[in-house]
């Protein structure tokens, strides 16, 4: 299932790094943000398994582009949250097309129903994701 995932991820963001200039971890947290604004970095991490240093990084780097910025949480001023600008949205939408069309080619050869199926399936192991995230690896 990696190798397949891998197949699919790796082409895709080295497009975007070379075309837009945004490292892995600062293409996920602009996705994780235009979904969910108003996250902080940890939680990215909590989802996502990126080390928090590499959030950080794409944090910071995201911040001096302009694309998102940091506020204090409304009902925690010692929590910050993440917010994507308005800038940070147009990039978004430069680059989601491309994984857009990428993903359509790769589940073309699924029917509809097939489709709709893996769908499910993955929301399944997703939302199941805190019984097997902290297995040691090996």
């Amino acid at each position: 299932m990696g190798y397949m995932i891998n197949s699919y991820r790796e082409p895709s963001f080295r497009s975007i790094e070379a075309k837009f200039g945004l490292t892995r971890p600062e293409i996920l947290t602009l996705i994780f943000l235009y979904h969910r604004d108003g996250i902080s970095a940890s939680e990215i991490c909590d989802f996502s398994g990126h080390l928090k240093n590499n959030i950080s990084r794409a944090v910071t780097a995201l911040e001096k582009k302009a694309l998102i910025k940091r506020e204090s949480h409304p009902k925690d001023q010692r929590r910050l949250v993440l917010l994507i600008t308005k800038e940070g949205r147009k990039m978004h939408n430069l680059f989601m097309p491309g994984l857009k069309k990428r993903e359509a080619a790769m589940m073309a050869c699924l029917s509809k129903d097939e489709q709709a199926t893996l769908e499910n399936l993955l929301r399944k192991l997703c939302a199941n994701s805190a019984s097997w995230r902290d297995i040691e690896h090996i």
